[in-house]
């Protein structure tokens, strides 16, 4: 709640300290006295505009701070153990407006950001009055409101929580079919790089071969010049004997002289055999380098062409060509995880598919009982209405499914609070209910609807209603004044009021006056006890001259409330 509120320098007020308790308090005072003034300054707590007009006069900065106790477990406080403040029992927000129209914001003396003021302020005040966009009247609200009051919190965390898991498996496999989709892509470009390199077909060390055979082509010419030499020196030709057929001859008249001293040409008779052995070996050899070169089939273009398609290859790959053996192993490795990947695709969509049937069921039951609540809200607000002289206005909440791609972790609902102010006109959001004293009426009713059953001191706010009663008559007004009675019961509820039968129904009671000195006008507020508060209803009831009718009648209005 708000327990303390200290405004410095803002318009009439010069300073201000005001200690607030728990319950139902009202400000009254006379027109221009400066009630506003406070709501004003807990706007700016709220983070709305600051405007160096709110300086008072002849100062160079205003002040505002508000001092606040909740739970340790208030989302507030919750809010700003998020973001690293360490806080005890107390919460306050500081606000200085500087000459330039300028501001700083401040959480317990550490400075913030405005948004950051704007955030953890909205779990603390809700201000109802014109033109205040906050609580109710922001959209985004209604789902949780309609959650909180009917108790559906677990279910709406647990649908929560199976959102989560869903759009995280979500995420992860869009990031894998992303990659995928780049190997995809790839596959092709793979799968014929490898058709390319299997066709190739690269035998080892084949370049050098290759060269090989290269040289040996280009010099075949002068190779077979040479064995046809060799061949003439070697068998010789129609007018000479080859080495062979010498030898032969050689080998007879060896065989002539061997008799006659064997001891003595033994070793050139054998040496005679070796030589005609070696020599028939010789011609055998040349025959066949001879044949081999006649039936060489190599051909130097095709030779060149493999070199060339080689080398090709090579450097498409950016690679050795002794390289391209693994380079056809890393494709092949790159393909097979490719076949890989399918499978994870098939596995992780799988999963994907089960948490998106549990989510939607999940979400489904919770729709169901979102259905039932919001009937039974819209009846409990709508019997309010009559009483609080709104027979025309119906109010309904409308659910409608989110398409998939709006899906969140509130679930698959859009719920919003709607009106109709007069028969036959047509239901829109309320936020675009345009009769100030009129909206102030249906907060009040929705909210006394909601704070039936909803006790809950995590979500709780401080409620601030602004001529919540303008242009009621005195029944109304008792009406406005008994349910802002009823929500101060569970509620701190701050409400500005002309209405001596709205003031009557409070816990607290302060009152705005407004003096002139030195030709400097000033506002002040005073915490008014029994006898305060009986001249005050008295002058709200019959204007500047307060008679003892009106204090008589002011006497009945707080004995009616039990002061």
């Amino acid at each position: 709640m708000l327990a303390y509120l200290s405004i410095k320098n803002i318009v009439l007020i010069e300073k201000l300290e005001l200690n607030f308790s728990q319950g139902f308090t009202v400000l009254t005072g006379e027109t221009g006295a400066g009630k506003s003034i406070v709501v004003d300054a807990l706007n700016l707590i709220l983070g709305k505009r600051s405007e160096k007009r709110l300086i008072r006069k002849g100062h160079d900065e205003a002040t505002v701070n508000a001092l606040f106790r909740v739970s340790k477990t208030h989302k507030a406080m919750k809010f700003a153990y998020e973001h690293g403040f360490m806080i005890g029992d107390e919460l306050i927000l500081r606000r200085q407006i500087l000459s330039n129209g300028r501001s700083q914001c401040f959480l317990n003396d550490e400075i913030i950001s405005l948004s950051f003021m704007k955030k953890i302020s909205s779990f603390l005040i809700e201000v109802h009055g014109q033109n205040d966009q906050v609580g109710l009247l922001d959209s985004s609200n209604h789902i949780s409101i309609l959650d909180d009051w009917d108790n559906l919190t677990k279910v709406s965390n647990l649908v929560a929580n199976t959102y989560s898991l869903y759009n995280e498996q979500t995420k992860k496999l869009n990031k894998y079919l992303d990659s995928f989709s780049e190997l995809e892509l790839k596959k092709v470009y793979l799968n014929e790089d490898l058709e390319e390199l299997i066709k190739l077909d690269i035998k080892d060390n084949e370049i050098e071969k290759l060269k090989s055979d290269r040289t040996f082509l280009m010099s075949v010419e002068k190779i077979n010049d040479g064995l046809n030499n060799i061949k003439y020196y070697i068998q010789g030709d129609g007018n000479s004997k080859g080495t062979y057929e010498n030898l032969s001859l050689a080998k007879k008249h060896i065989l002539t002289i061997l008799p006659l001293n064997n001891e003595k040409f033994k070793n050139l008779d054998e040496s005679l055999d070796r030589a005609i052995i070696e020599s028939k070996e010789v011609e055998s050899a040349l025959e066949d380098c001879l044949f081999t070169l006649e039936i060489n089939n190599l051909n130097i273009e095709d030779i060149e062409k493999r070199i060339s398609s080689i080398r090709q290859v090579a450097r498409k790959h950016n690679v050795e060509i002794n390289d391209l053996k693994n380079i056809k192993i890393k494709l092949q490795n790159n393909i097979a995880n490719l076949r890989s990947s399918e499978d994870d695709i098939k596995k992780l969509e799988e999963d994907n598919k089960d948490l998106k049937e549990n989510y939607i069921n999940q979400a489904n039951k919770l729709s169901d009982l979102r259905s039932i609540a919001a009937i039974k809200l819209s009846d409990s607000v709508n019997k309010e209405f009559p009483i609080l002289k709104l027979d025309n206005a119906e109010f309904k909440i409308s659910l409608k499914l989110l398409d998939e791609d709006k899906w969140r972790t509130k679930g698959l609902d859009s719920i919003i609070f709607e009106i109709e102010t007069n028969k036959g006109t047509g239901f829109e959001s309320i936020e675009k209910i345009a009769s100030g004293g009129e909206l102030s009426r249906i907060m009040l009713a929705i909210k006394v609807s909601l704070v039936n059953e909803n006790d809950n001191s995590v979500n709780r706010r401080t409620l601030i209603f602004d001529e919540v009663d303008t242009g009621v008559g005195g029944a109304v007004a008792d009406a406005i004044g008994k349910r802002l009675e009823i929500l101060g019961k569970n509620n701190q509820v701050l409400a500005v009021t002309h209405h001596p039968q709205v003031a009557a129904r409070s816990n607290s009671h302060f009152k705005v006056n407004k003096s002139t000195n030195n030709s400097f006008t000033s506002t002040s507020i005073n915490n008014l006890e029994y006898k305060g508060r009986l001249e005050e209803l008295a002058r709200m009831l019959s204007g500047a001259n307060i008679t003892d009718a009106a204090r008589n009648a002011a006497e009945s209005l707080l004995q009616e409330k039990g002061i």
